[in-house]
């Protein structure tokens, strides 16, 4: 994990980068919700809170079985939403440990393929993007689930993951699985980016002070075989 004084010190940094831009560190739109809404476990042991709130959806006539399957957990779960049907999406905001993210989730029925994406609150500045490629590309190194990406020309950051879906079938388990992964690798990785982007870290260093986090979670199965 990060050391103490390196965590206290990245906290200390986002604030002050929050603080400079303008963004709220806690939005008022949670504060409004209904008490059920502001807190949904998607994995164990993982809580996040809920922005959206506006659950409207129009025209059912062409979701197939996986995005209808979609809908109906988000609505379940009281995961407010925006949808876009004619390409089978769904946004919505949750605020994790570390920042708030944009979680977009798509079933592509052509390719039988469910897809989610979160995207990082940060555009990266452009005299940053060559040093945030190394440290994306030593993130993804050894990743067993997804992949982050960045756009190169805008600057925009993601991480997103897939599965292959059998005749439309969607299940609560993968939403749940690969909502909650996108967001703890969110949270994992961006005190990194936002070090090498702020605190002029080495992308190498940057990640090697996460890393340990990660591969204790991945030797976590074997410690109990």
């Amino acid at each position: 994990m990060i050391g103490a004084g390196v965590g206290d010190m990245l906290r200390a940094l986002w604030t002050a980068i929050c603080d400079w831009i303008g963004w709220q560190r806690e939005p008022p739109a949670v504060a409004a919700l209904p008490a059920q809404r502001q807190v949904r476990n998607l994995a164990p042991g993982f809580a996040v809170h809920v922005l959206a709130s506006n659950p409207r959806r129009e025209g059912r006539m062409t979701m197939n079985a996986a995005y209808e399957k979609l809908i109906q957990h988000l609505e379940e779960q009281n995961i407010g939403f925006w949808a876009r049907n004619d390409d089978q999406a769904v946004y919505a905001d949750f605020r994790g440990a570390v920042g708030t993210y944009r979680l977009f989730a798509r079933v592509d029925a052509e390719d039988s393929l469910f897809q989610v994406f979160g995207h990082s609150p940060v555009r990266v500045p452009v005299g940053c993007r060559a040093a945030i490629a190394e440290t994306v590309t030593r993130a993804n190194c050894g990743l067993k689930v997804g992949k982050f990406e960045m756009d190169c020309d805008e600057g925009d950051l993601r991480f997103q993951t897939s599965q292959i879906l059998s005749d439309d079938n969607l299940d609560d388990a993968t939403i749940r699985r690969m909502l909650g992964t996108t967001m703890a690798m969110l949270d994992l990785y961006l005190p990194a980016i936002l070090s090498v982007i702020y605190g002029n870290e080495l992308p190498s260093d940057a990640i090697r002070h996460v890393e340990p986090a990660r591969k204790a979670d991945d030797a976590e199965p074997d410690a109990d075989a």
